[in-house]
């Protein structure tokens, strides 16, 4: 069984003042939304969760992120080029101008770059920030070989795993068999398993040759299921949970008490304020290995959301909540679905009535938009329009 987190919060504990600062500046039901996007697949599933509670989405979009104008359910969206490092006076009164200017309630970010970036300047915003990890708990957890230490301080299970500095250090080591294979390959600092690669002995040569990114962290190959939870948590307490895997676009909800557990206590022990998803592989003992974290709005909240769990909505619950067990399929998903001779459930429908009350975005989507081609010109002059 995995270590029990040392220190960890207990359940009564009370608020800090800076969370319950927070929490009271919040709006319960926001009317308008500015959301940050520096991509442009993850924030268009943020900006769908916002838009059902009833806001409207205002967008800062980087340039992957233009084609957010294409949606019906983006209200207004402004061209912003996210620097890593911004400086972070200029950004803060930019958004605070505009907040005043359309009467934001809110603003939050929508992937990975944005949540640190708004986690660096939420300190200088009068506008009311969605919660997020401070800078030093979102690397400690985003970054891949510093969750592994994380874990490995922690008892956690997690592969072992150790840095290369490039490609040829990789070569290197498979050419003197340092490395134990199989193994996976993963860049520390890219995410939606972008770069993410299981090699063996019939395949590591050719693709040592191929990668793109360094440093390389190589991790061992554990053998199992694939789970992925994400949870929202206010000051360590976990407050919406949902379990899934999802093959090919087709989503089995079920529950992983011993997964939730792990997490929870992660959550308590490190106070999390937000939205964060863990993935985890699971072998056929049960026993549970953590793989990452992204501490962060996650890729599939757009199907946790038509199941029944919207991670975009902020108020406090009794208790957990979180969604029945069953199946939900995309689009793409359902259609192989049919032609196997099968008939959808209600939760099918229900994602597709959610891809096709967004048409225009949804026939761009299925033409291959981003992956296969895009429109700049179009981007453009419909960001300008708005």
């Amino acid at each position: 069984m995995a270590g029990v987190l040392h220190g960890s919060m207990p359940m009564n504990a009370p608020l800090r003042p800076e969370t319950l600062a927070r929490a009271r500046a919040l709006p319960a039901a926001p009317r308008n939304v500015l959301m940050l996007a520096h991509a442009h697949q993850a924030p268009y599933r943020v900006m769908r969760c916002v838009a059902a509670l009833g806001a409207k989405v205002h967008v800062f979009a980087g340039p992957d992120a233009r084609s957010l104008a294409l949606s019906r359910h983006c209200a207004q969206l402004r061209a912003m080029a996210f620097d890593p490092a911004p400086n972070a006076d200029v950004l803060a009164a930019r958004i605070e101008a505009y907040a005043r200017a359309h009467a934001i309630d809110m603003v939050m970010p929508a992937d990975a770059v944005t949540t640190r970036i708004l986690s660096g300047i939420r300190d200088r915003l009068g506008v009311p920030c969605f919660p997020i990890p401070d800078v030093a708990t979102f690397d400690m957890l985003a970054i891949k070989d510093r969750f592994m230490q994380f874990c490995r301080e922690r008892g956690l299970r997690h592969p072992e795993g150790h840095l290369l500095a490039n490609r040829q250090a990789l070569q290197a080591a498979l050419a003197n068999g340092c490395i134990r294979l199989p193994a996976i390959l993963k860049p520390i600092n890219r995410w939606g398993s972008v770069g993410v690669v299981r090699i063996d002995a019939h395949n590591a040569a050719g693709i040592a040759a191929a990668v793109d990114y360094a440093p390389i962290l190589v991790q061992d190959y554990i053998a199992g299921a694939d789970r992925s939870i994400s949870i929202f948590a206010a000051d360590g307490r976990v407050t919406r949970q949902v379990t899934y895997c999802y093959p090919g676009g087709a989503f089995t909800f079920a529950d992983e008490p011993e997964l939730a557990r792990i997490v929870g206590e992660i959550a308590r022990d490190l106070r999390l304020d937000g939205v964060f998803n863990f993935d985890a592989r699971i072998e056929a003992d049960g026993t549970v290995w953590l793989l990452e974290c992204n501490p962060r709005f996650f890729f599939t909240m757009d199907a946790a959301m038509v199941a029944g769990a919207n991670f975009a909505r902020i108020e406090e619950a009794a208790g957990v909540i979180t969604v029945a067990a069953g199946e939900l399929r995309q689009p793409e998903a359902l259609l192989k679905h049919l032609l196997r001779g099968r008939l959808p459930n209600r939760r099918d429908l229900r994602m597709l009535a959610h891809w096709l009350s967004d048409p225009l975005y949804f026939a761009l989507a299925v033409a291959g938009y981003k992956r296969r081609w895009s429109a700049p010109w179009l981007e453009r002059a419909l960001s300008r329009a708005r």
